[in-house]
């Protein structure tokens, strides 16, 4: 994967397993870039974050589905909607940071 660059500095990409639970730590208050692989069931997602992330800060998650459609839930750390998942495509979510919570701006079908 090409480096994901954004402004100040580049983005913390994180590549995690797909499972059931999938916690994630933020520490880049500027983009943090999550690709999980493939989603095995349906899963919840929580966020970490320092006490000192600032307010704007960016995070992108993608979630991918196999031959099976799995839904994904937003738990601990988040502010959204589940995201409905469809056989062989990815969806990306993406949030910013807002006040102690990633608050979902968007979600995207990629192909």
């Amino acid at each position: 994967m090409n480096p994901v660059r954004f402004p100040f500095g580049p983005a913390d990409v994180q590549s995690v397993a797909a499972a059931a639970n999938i916690a994630i730590t933020v520490e880049n208050g500027g983009l943090t870039y999550v690709k999980i692989s493939a989603l095995t069931a349906a899963t919840t997602i929580t966020a970490t974050v320092p006490a000192d992330m600032p307010n704007g800060g960016k995070l992108i998650i993608e979630l991918p589905c196999g031959a099976t459609a799995r839904d994904t839930t937003f738990s601990t750390g988040f502010t959204g909607a589940v995201v409905t998942g469809v056989i062989n495509k990815t969806k990306v979510a993406s949030f910013i940071y807002i006040d102690g919570s990633f608050i979902q701006e968007s979600v995207n079908q990629i192909n």
